[in-house]
C-alpha cells in the first residue's frame, strides 16, 4: 500500500496557515506575534531533537530553565562564537541565517554572545510563561510562550510530523525563515532577528507544559 506524504513545500504553507490564523485578533496579525509563535515551535522541535529533555512527561516546574548540554550544540554548535559566518552550517541558527542571508544586513544579525548574557542575566527574573526579549516595549509580543508551544505542538505532532522529528525540525525552519523574509518590511529587521533568536535560545531551555502536568490541573 502506498503511502502518500505531502511535499515540504505544502508541510510550510500547511505550518505557516495554522500560526497566521492562530495569532490574528479581529482580522489583524501582529508581525511580532506570528514571528513568536514560530520561533516557539522551532525552539520546541530543537527540544525534541536533541532528546535530553521529554516535552510530553518532565518532573520539572513549568517554566523553569533548564540547561541540556545538546541543546546548545543544536543551536550553535559545540563552540560559542560571535561571528555569524562562524557558526557550523548545520545548527539551527546557522540554517536560519543562511535561509534568510540574501534577505538581511549583516547588520540586522544581534550580538551572538550578547544573546547568551541576556538570558543568563534575566533567567531568574522572567515571568514564568514567558521569554525576556531584549526589544522595545511596543514590539513585545502578546502571546504566551509556553501557552504557545503547547497548543501549537498538538497540531505540528499531528499534521506536520509525519516522518520523524529532525524532518519536521527542517520544516518550522523553512517556515520561520519565510516569515521573516515575506515580513521584513513590517517591523525593523533589528527587532524581528532580536526576538526570533532569543525567542529560540530561551524557549529550548525551558521546562515546556507537558501533558502529565496539564492533566493534573497545573495550568489555570
Amino acid at each position: 500500500m502506498r503511502i502518500f506524504r505531502p511535499s515540504d513545500e505544502r508541510l510550510i504553507k500547511k505550518l505557516v496557515n495554522h500560526v497566521y490564523f492562530k495569532v490574528q485578533a479581529n482580522g489583524v496579525v501582529r508581525v511580532e506575534d506570528m514571528l513568536y509563535m514560530m520561533a516557539t515551535i522551532v525552539a520546541v522541535q530543537c527540544i525534541e531533537v536533541a532528546k535530553e529533555l521529554s516535552i510530553d512527561k518532565h518532573n520539572f516546574e513549568l517554566g523553569n530553565a533548564v540547561f541540556p548540554k545538546k541543546i546548545n550544540e543544536t543551536l550553535i554548535g559545540p563552540d560559542t562564537v560571535e561571528n555569524w559566518n562562524e557558526l557550523p552550517k548545520e545548527c539551527v541558527f546557522g540554517r536560519i541565517k543562511n535561509k534568510i542571508d540574501k534577505h538581511f544586513n549583516e547588520t540586522a544579525f544581534p550580538s551572538l554572545t550578547g544573546i547568551f548574557k541576556n538570558y543568563t542575566k534575566n533567567v531568574d527574573e522572567s515571568e514564568w510563561e514567558k521569554v525576556t526579549l531584549n526589544i522595545p516595549e511596543d514590539s513585545i509580543p502578546s502571546l504566551l510562550t509556553l501557552r504557545a508551544g503547547y497548543e501549537t505542538k498538538k497540531f505540528v505532532d499531528r499534521r506536520i510530523n509525519l516522518e520523524n522529528n529532525q524532518k519536521t525540525l527542517t520544516i518550522a525552519i523553512d517556515s520561520l525563515s519565510r516569515v521573516l523574509i515575506e515580513t521584513r518590511i513590517a517591523l525593523n529587521p533589528s527587532i524581528a532577528l532580536m526576538m526570533t533568536f532569543e525567542t529560540i535560545f530561551g524557549m529550548s531551555k525551558t521546562a515546556t507544559m507537558a501533558n502529565q502536568k496539564m492533566l493534573k490541573g497545573n495550568l489555570k
